[in-house]
């Protein structure tokens, strides 16, 4: 994720960043896409970081990409908010626990938990989202990192308030284009 604007800016109190004209991130490293032309047209080549895999890929399970795209914005979402990724072995893991379940087992069995958000049980305490304006972003990111069967599209995703309502720009948002070294709007 590559952040288009400066820590100056991003600290200012006086910026609405629901109106901000242009984009504030890009997501970039798109080396290894691939156009998907038909409904149910399945991949099977292995790519990208384990650490964003979806579990179908770790697998080795021919997969729906745009289903793998929706569950790397999941592992996304969840690493802004936790400051850490969901297959990280979480804190308070014993060394034993550690070393026998390695990062593509957890991945594998979608074994992960919220940690900074987490109730007693380590499962998302909307209160604590709702305490900081975030309630939209734990339901976005428990929808994204399921089994594939189960997990939310990209166009639900879209449709959600929190996705929908969170930018309120006239004439649409404008995107950063890098011209011979210069962005322009």
């Amino acid at each position: 994720v590559l952040v288009n604007v400066t820590p100056a800016e991003l600290a200012n109190p006086a910026i609405d960043w629901l109106t901000y004209p242009n984009s504030i991130t890009t997501l970039t490293d798109l080396g290894l896409s691939r156009r998907i032309t038909t409904l149910d047209e399945k991949l099977e080549t292995r790519c990208g970081s384990d650490d964003y895999a979806a579990p179908e890929v770790i697998m080795g399970q021919p997969y729906d990409g745009r289903a793998t795209d929706a569950w790397t914005l999941g592992v996304l979402l969840y690493a802004l908010l936790e400051a850490r990724l969901p297959f990280d072995p979480h804190p308070g893991m014993s060394d034993t626990h550690r070393m026998r379940s390695r990062t593509s087992h957890r991945i594998a069995r979608v074994e992960w938990r919220w940690v900074t958000y987490a109730d007693d049980e380590g499962d998302g305490d909307p209160q604590k989202f709702m305490d900081v304006g975030l309630e939209g972003a734990m339901e976005v990111t428990e929808g994204l990192l399921k089994r594939a069967r189960s997990r939310w599209t990209l166009d639900k995703v879209a449709g959600r308030e929190w996705v929908s309502g969170g930018i309120r720009v006239e004439g649409g948002l404008k995107f950063w284009e890098e011209e011979e070294g210069q962005e322009v709007p």
